[in-house]
């Protein structure tokens, strides 16, 4: 008897076919992937847009300090994760008729160069210091910082008391923030944040993010219509998801270094409070995670010896949702610290 074999159905024929199509599906993934960073590459070039501020030199790196109005003590402004100058588009002008104020760019975002290695913690509030007086802005100055910003700005007064005039904290993160939630909620919390942002981190540069208006700002697309079109550009740019990444991914460190300064300085200090959990990070949204953050506004607030004042009806991005009462709030609190100074000359 004859046996007649179909060539096509040996062992060897079918993984030489198997192995022609992963590799022209490998090949068509590379090749999207190329098309994708070219497009992402090609957008980030035409979407270059000129800094407001000046750009300062420190060391061999420049930040980008953006300053208006006049009349000391300088406010400063300083933003929380994933943010920089423009997240105080909506409340910069107003602060700046009644005195000097300045916005940034910590290293990595916005017109800022960023940094061989993350620059975070002390680093960032080093940054800032060298900037200001590169600048010329004088100390003492008012520190006002939003969520992880106000972590800076508290690092900053512990640090250099001397220099701080009065301290605004704006739905801010405290020292002792990890200690408010319930540690295995708090865990879960970091390491599915941690994930995200690395995915974002991942995809950023081959242009999915932006093909799916997915930005790193939360309120890019909310700022004034003359700073609207810069920022929602920026909020797409890889460089931006990459300090992202990195500033979440050393957050806990941070929070050891916060914790080892000393106690906030006798300067006068204003707590502002989210009344809603609108425009927070990815799993801060039930109500036990809401009850942690109240708790760390009063730790904070506690420490400071004054009461947290809560915006009602406002989400975590109070300067954005209600710039006027932030406006008249952090008014009155400058005026109540510039006389101090005056007064104790």
């Amino acid at each position: 008897m004859t046996l007649s074999l179909d060539a096509s159905s040996t062992p060897a024929r079918r993984w030489s076919t198997s192995l022609r199509i992963a590799a022209a599906t490998l090949g068509s993934l590379i090749a999207l992937a190329a098309g994708g960073c070219a497009w992402q590459y090609q957008q980030e070039a035409a979407a270059a847009h000129t800094a407001p501020g000046q750009r300062v030199q420190i060391g061999d790196r420049h930040l980008h300090l953006y300053c208006t109005g006049q009349g000391a003590p300088t406010l400063v402004l300083e933003a929380g994760m994933a943010g920089w100058s423009q997240d105080w588009a909506w409340v910069q002008d107003g602060l700046a008729a009644g005195g000097r104020v300045c916005s940034y760019d910590r290293a990595g975002y916005g017109w800022s160069d960023a940094a061989p290695a993350p620059r975070l913690g002390m680093l960032a509030v080093d940054d800032l210091r060298r900037a200001l007086l590169a600048a010329g802005e004088a100390p003492p100055w008012l520190l006002a910082g939003h969520s992880m910003g106000g972590l800076l700005v508290g690092m900053h007064a512990r640090a250099y008391p001397a220099d701080v005039a009065g301290l605004a904290f704006i739905d801010a993160v405290g020292r002792d923030y990890a200690a408010q939630f319930p540690p295995d909620r708090y865990a879960r919390f970091r390491a599915d944040l941690g994930r995200l942002l690395a995915l974002s981190d991942t995809l950023a540069p081959l242009g999915v993010l932006r093909l799916t208006n997915q930005p790193a700002s939360l309120i890019a697309q909310r700022l004034p219509d003359a700073q609207r079109a810069s920022a929602v550009d920026w909020s797409f740019s890889a460089r931006h998801y990459r300090t992202l990444r990195d500033e979440n991914a050393g957050f806990d460190a941070v929070l050891e270094q916060a914790r080892a300064l000393p106690p906030l300085p006798a300067v006068p200090t204003v707590v502002l409070s989210s009344a809603v959990m609108r425009d927070f990070p990815a799993g801060l949204e039930d109500e036990t995670m809401h009850a942690a953050w109240q708790g760390n506004q009063q730790s904070i607030a506690r420490e400071a010896g004054v009461s947290p004042e809560v915006l009602a009806g406002s989400g975590h991005y109070l300067h954005v949702d209600q710039p006027d009462r932030v406006i008249a709030l952090l008014s009155t609190w400058r005026e109540t610290a510039r006389h101090r100074l005056e007064t104790t000359r």
